[in-house]
């Protein structure tokens, strides 16, 4: 997949649309986004208009997380254009979403059935409100039916975080295996696993903002733990009785409250 990096630079943002400047290599070009109507007009037909008209759907999404608060005008954007990326829809990421990275290679698709064996792995985090503790909790089972259980209990941290740290757990226990299915109940980890961690390598680990990604330092390492791997991720809906992700659940928010206890 070519990777192309451009500079925006924001001139205006007024009723609902943005005026910009792009910049590649040698190429200038002015733009203008109307996301209302996602209509996009392109001052210069040069090859840089060309490379905007065929990312146009990746540089729709920077432009509009601009104009929701994001980006002032005059500030620049950082625009990370990798052609070919196989974005998934909303209603793909309630499916079992397939990343396949063995032989060096990139391939993410969607399926609503799951497609062969693979050892699996249920995780969970859990973050105490009025105390500030946190744990996670995850369940690990081989083909063959038997599971390991972990769990980790911290003074601080955040819900996020949590859900983030038992996924690298649980992927170093299955360090040596290279078909994995991971369910879990975060989102966030899902979206950064399936689409966002590619951009943020190519962009130094940091947003279209120019802002350090949150747990950037964690996200390279589970990066790294995906590599050479195929995974399955499979979004589960919290509290919603399914049994090993409820076990999970329980498991983190029951060590989070033991932190508690250590403390007082």
């Amino acid at each position: 997949m070519n990777i192309i990096k451009l500079k925006i630079h924001v001139k205006s943002i007024c009723n609902d649309a943005i005026t910009c400047s792009a910049d590649y290599l040698s190429t200038s070009n002015q733009l203008r986004y109307h996301p209302a109507t996602k209509e996009l007009t392109i001052e210069n037909n040069n090859n840089l208009a060309s490379i905007i008209k065929k990312n146009r759907f990746q540089l729709e999404k920077v432009l509009n997380s601009a104009l929701k608060g994001r980006i002032a005008a005059g500030q620049s954007i950082n625009c990370v254009f990798i052609e070919d990326f196989p974005f998934l829809n909303d209603g793909q990421f309630n499916q079992f979403i397939r990343i396949d990275r063995r032989n060096k290679q990139l391939a993410i698709s969607a399926s609503k059935t799951s497609k062969g064996t693979f050892h699996k792995l249920y995780t969970d985090g859990s973050y105490v409100c009025e105390t500030g503790s946190s744990a996670y909790a995850g369940l690990t089972e081989a083909p063959n039916g038997k599971q390991e259980i972990f769990s980790r209990g911290f003074k601080q941290g955040s819900s996020n975080l949590m859900e983030l740290l038992a996924v690298i757990d649980g992927m170093q226990q299955l360090h040596s295996v290279s078909r994995i299915q991971l369910f879990t109940d975060s989102r966030f980890v899902i979206r950064g696993l399936a689409q966002w961690i590619y951009f943020w390598e190519h962009n130094n680990w940091q947003t279209s903002f120019g802002e350090k990604v949150k747990f950037a330092h964690h996200w390279q390492h589970l990066h790294k733990l995906c590599d050479g791997k195929l995974t399955e991720l499979k979004w589960i809906k919290g509290h919603s009785g399914h049994i090993e992700q409820s076990f999970c659940h329980n498991l983190a928010r029951q060590t989070a409250e033991n932190i508690d206890s250590a403390k007082s």
